[in-house]
């Protein structure tokens, strides 16, 4: 449906969040990176006149706590003017409120712009908790927010919440079949391309809108002034711990244009080796590059290599920053022809990744085998490679190869038998599939029927 207004996916989350509501006192960290819709589960499912959510941002502590009285004395006969001179007080006429009034839940979305203006409110929520545990103040509080190593670190062993939450669900973004909720479309393809551009983050996904491909591109990317146009930037620029944008912006453009190797990112993006390390780490702590390793029986090798992990970073810094100066213009029709006329280059990365997600969560377990893990495999010289690779009690169960760009026949077929035979003995009883967008010709078909291969569509991929 256009615009989405209802809540996709996230059924687990929710659970969590409902089951926490029932059965107070429960203390709640929810977690997960900016535009994956937090906010918006937490409005969805956490509803109700006993329900106080304050959203925070980076007013004075004075002005958040009198934004917060507002919320609170709606819950009070006749909304009386509230008064509210610290945290402790706070807290302590909510739990007032709850012995007399019956269970309530308190939502402090981005809670790490509280903790900024009062550095002691984790301590004297913990104090508040301790008391409310003992005593069974009917309260369930969520504490929300999207600065990852911020809200992990209230839980470490140190800090004074440590041992103390009772959930701590972990929003990630939407994958392929999920994102596909957004729109009306059910061609498998139109759904595949639309989220090689804008990955499963689903305030993307509701900017885009129920548009055709070419629109979303032209109008709501490459057009000055729209937020996808920028958002990127604006994330990395008030990105935890990055002080320095340009250079994680030489990165990540590095990364987008086929460096993935550590020197060779080094070198593309200008930063001197011994630099890049903590770069990289604080760019994977964020969730916007992950390095990735070849996938064997015997585990995970040693040669990562990086992605970008967020499909709609990788097609922004491929496509969008290179071209501002000429978007900067207003020839956005003109850079989204090239863009579009490129796009199956970009394809490849976004089909397998499907691809490994299906086997993972949609397929037949009896089909495909049970993987305890999946990836992908590389030789050491990088000349035999296997697009999905499923292991489980250290033997290759699944092993898999996609075609995004051309029709499968069955020289594909046997590249994947040689690369299996490259694995060793341990992939010889793997299940055998091929993924096409295109099809397979008559000749794959039979000897797949023959040798027990599965062959799987774009079309499948949504079955």
């Amino acid at each position: 449906m256009a615009n989405a207004p209802e809540l996709i996916d996230r059924e687990q989350e929710r659970a969590l969040l409902l089951a926490a509501r029932d059965d107070p006192p429960s203390l709640v960290v929810l977690t997960g990176r900016r535009r994956v819709g937090k906010s918006f589960l937490l409005a969805s499912v956490l509803t109700g006149p006993r329900v106080v959510s304050f959203h925070a941002d980076e007013h004075r502590e004075e002005d958040q706590l009198d934004l917060l009285g507002q919320e609170v004395s709606r819950l009070l006969p006749g909304n009386p003017p509230l008064f509210l001179p610290d945290w402790s007080d706070a807290l302590d006429l909510l739990e007032r409120e709850a012995i007399a009034g019956g269970p309530l839940v308190l939502v402090l979305d981005e809670f790490q712009y509280l903790c900024v203006t009062q550095p002691a409110l984790p301590s004297m929520i913990q104090r508040a908790w301790d008391r409310w545990q003992r005593e069974r103040i009917p309260i369930t509080l969520v504490l929300s927010g999207s600065a990852l190593s911020f809200m992990e670190g209230l839980l470490t062993y140190s800090a004074p919440l440590y041992g103390r939450a009772t959930q701590r669900p972990f929003l990630t973004p939407l994958d392929y079949r999920d994102a596909a909720g957004f729109v009306r479309s059910t061609n498998a393809e139109a759904l595949l391309r639309r989220y090689a551009v804008l990955g499963g983050t689903p305030q993307y996904q509701m900017w885009a809108g129920d548009r055709p491909l070419e629109r979303v591109v032209r109008e709501a990317i490459l057009t000055k002034g729209q937020p996808l146009y920028e958002d990127p930037l604006h994330l990395l620029r008030e990105g935890e711990g990055i002080r320095d944008p340009g250079t994680y912006v030489a990165i990540l453009r590095a990364i987008a244009t086929g460096a993935t190797q550590y020197n060779e990112i080094a070198t593309r993006a200008g930063i001197a080796s011994g630099n890049l390390s903590s770069r990289l780490a604080r760019l994977e702590e964020l969730g916007y590059v992950m390095p990735w390793k070849p996938l064997a029986p015997g585990g995970r090798g040693r040669r990562a290599s990086y992605r970008i992990a967020d499909p709609y970073f990788r097609f922004f810094f491929r496509y969008v920053f290179p071209n501002r100066s000429r978007l900067e213009r207003g020839r956005a029709a003109e850079v989204a022809g090239e863009v579009l006329a490129d796009l199956d280059n970009l394809m490849g990365r976004a089909f397998e990744d499907a691809c490994r997600t299906w086997v993972g969560r949609y397929a037949d377990e009896r089909t495909v085998g049970a993987s305890e893990e999946l990836g992908s495999w590389w030789s050491r010289d990088g000349s035999v490679e296997i697009d999905v690779v499923g292991v489980a009690k250290g033997r290759c169960t699944f092993l898999g190869s996609c075609k995004w760009a051309r029709r499968a026949g069955v020289q594909v077929l046997d590249e994947l038998r040689d690369a299996q035979a490259a694995l060793g003995g341990k992939a010889m009883t793997a299940q055998l599939a091929i993924f096409a967008r295109s099809g397979f010709d008559a000749a794959l078909r039979r000897r797949a029927a023959e040798e027990d291969v599965l062959l799987v569509t774009a079309a499948d991929l949504f079955r």
